[in-house]
């Protein structure tokens, strides 16, 4: 890639993760009326592929909220080992696990399961934490039950 590539990916990436952060609070309503909005400004500008995609993202992130209510779909158990630089008041995972679940259910007893696993590596320094996730991580397959 050329450094002009580069330097336009980093500047876009900027302003994805600001479009990604302004969708990530809105409710499921508003979400159906920012979606409607943003293909219609597609429309309104010969067809916008960047409009048309944020319309795509707050659907997704719409489905996302709907399967978080009902606990449908398939979910992600994960657990991350932080270590703590409390001169700097910083973290960085050392290590991350994950399992693919098909209920929120299955997915939050493979949490408990997993943080039970890796809190062997809980210390002043460490911590041990899990969440529930409902988006695919690009990494090896593991799969609840």
């Amino acid at each position: 890639m050329t450094f002009e590539a580069e330097q336009a990916i980093r500047e876009i990436q900027t302003h994805i993760f600001g479009i990604d952060g302004k969708m990530e609070f809105l409710t499921e309503p508003a979400l159906k009326g920012f979606a409607f909005e943003a293909r219609k400004l597609a429309e309104n500008d010969l067809d916008n592929a960047v409009w048309r995609g944020i319309a795509e993202a707050a659907d997704r992130r719409r489905e996302i909220l709907a399967r978080y209510s009902t606990g449908s779909g398939v979910w992600y158990a994960s657990v991350d080992v932080i270590r703590w630089d409390t001169s700097r008041h910083t973290g960085r995972t050392d290590s991350f696990v994950h399992e693919r679940c098909n209920s929120k259910k299955e997915a939050e007893e493979a949490a408990r399961r997993l943080l039970a696993e890796n809190a062997k590596y809980f210390s002043a320094k460490n911590s041990v934490e899990a969440q529930l996730r409902q988006w695919q991580y690009r990494f090896s397959k593991t799969s609840c039950g």
